[in-house]
């Protein structure tokens, strides 16, 4: 399973969980699209078959209009720590895993 992180979400997320679940997981910022609107983004993630893990609603409507791919991973937890953010995902990792790997459209995760 691969993970693009996009710009909302800090890039320093990535490598940690890389580290810390072993999964491939790359920031908008490493992949070169920072700046990229949203639908670039989201043809991109299309095109690489990847989950995309973001705060923003319009990738949930856009699943809901095109279909996947991409899956999306739906951050809901608000402004928060990278701290924090890293323990709501350290919680609820497996289910998030598990809801992906049955290939569920849209999976929130919040606090």
């Amino acid at each position: 399973m691969i993970l693009w992180l996009d710009a909302q979400l800090p890039p320093g997320l990535a490598p940690w969980l890389t580290q810390t679940f072993g999964l491939e997981v790359y920031s908008a910022c490493y992949l070169g699209m920072r700046d990229a609107e949203d639908l670039e983004l989201w043809d991109e993630a299309r095109a690489a078959g990847v989950v995309l893990v973001s705060k923003d609603r319009d990738f949930v409507d856009l699943v809901k209009r095109l279909g996947p791919p991409p899956q999306v991973l739906w951050v809901t937890c608000g402004n928060t720590t990278n701290a924090y953010l890293r323990e709501v995902f350290a919680r609820a990792f497996e289910q998030l895993k598990t809801f992906l790997e049955q290939g569920v459209d849209v999976v929130e995760l919040s606090d």
